[in-house]
This record gives structure tokens, sequence and C-alpha cells, in this order.
């Protein structure tokens, strides 16, 4: 979520007893949810500088049976303090998080790939040409002299007559 462009991020639900690499879920696992956001709000002057979301875990509500409908009722509270942070540094606290990106990294192995694939396939591209060429070559070769002055002759003979 963003509030005035900030990014907020927390978590809607929980799986407990599942395997996290597998995403299997084992025996008896129970799925929670969140009905209740808190929102954290800093502001300075009159606009907002900081912005978090949190949930309570002893406010869960147990939606591990489908098969039975369960009512939730969905609230949130807001606590607003005042922060001391400028409005032009309100994003300095998100260059330190684990949720974005530090930086832009350049995938190098990436770019290797493609680099190899594009040379691999000109190498085979130029194989090909060169058998073709080869045949084609030795197939020219293999006409003797008269026949082709016979050809140079007929073609001379053509053009004259596109000409005339």
């Amino acid at each position: 979520m963003f509030i005035e462009d900030l990014p907020m991020w927390g978590h809607v639900g929980d799986i407990e007893d599942e395997d996290e690499i597998l995403g299997e879920v084992e025996g008896q696992s129970h799925t929670y949810l969140f009905p209740h956001l808190h929102f954290k709000l800093g502001y300075n002057k009159n606009q907002i500088v900081s912005a978090a979301v949190t949930t309570e875990r002893d406010r869960r509500v147990d939606i591990t049976n489908v098969n039975k409908p369960t009512p939730v009722q969905f609230s949130y509270s807001v606590e607003y303090f005042e922060d001391d942070l400028p409005w032009r540094m309100r994003m300095t606290r998100y260059a330190d998080s684990r949720f974005l990106p530090g930086s832009f990294e350049i995938h190098w192995l990436s770019i290797i790939n493609s680099f190899v694939l594009v040379l691999l396939l000109t190498a085979f591209l130029t194989i090909i040409l060169m058998r073709v060429l080869k045949n084609d070559f030795s197939r020219y070769m293999e006409i003797d002299d008269s026949s082709m002055e016979e050809e140079e002759v007929s073609l001379n003979g053509m053009m004259v007559w596109i000409m005339w």
C-alpha cells in the first residue's frame, strides 16, 4: 500500500506448519487472517513523512476450514506522531530496507549468456554459409570453358535485344 507515495508493507495472513522451502502444508496446519491493520503515520507540519503498517497476532482469525463460512470483521487504527524529518528527505528511511532493492544490479550471467549465444549463432551461420558457398563454387568450377562462353554470348545477345 502507499500513503502519500510512501510504500508500506505487512502481512495479510499467516500459515502455521507449512514447509517454507517447498510450500507444502504438513498435517494439522492452520491458516490465519489478520483483520486489523494498525497504521503509524509520522507528520512534519502538514505533510506525511513516514508510514508503517503492523498487525497483531492476538487478533488473528482462523480460516482453516473453508467449508464453514467464517464471519470476519475488518478494522483499522491510525496513530499519528510528530516527526522532525523534512519532507524532501522522507524517502531516506527506505534506502536501507530489505524489501526494496538497494541498487540496480546488473545480471552479468545473463549478459554473458546472451553474448555467448550470439557468438554461437554467428559461428553456426558462418559454417552453413561456407558449406553452401563451397558447394556452389565447386559446381561452378566443374563447368567447362565452352559452356561458359556460350552463356556469355547468349547473355550479351539478350542484353542487345533488351536495349534495342
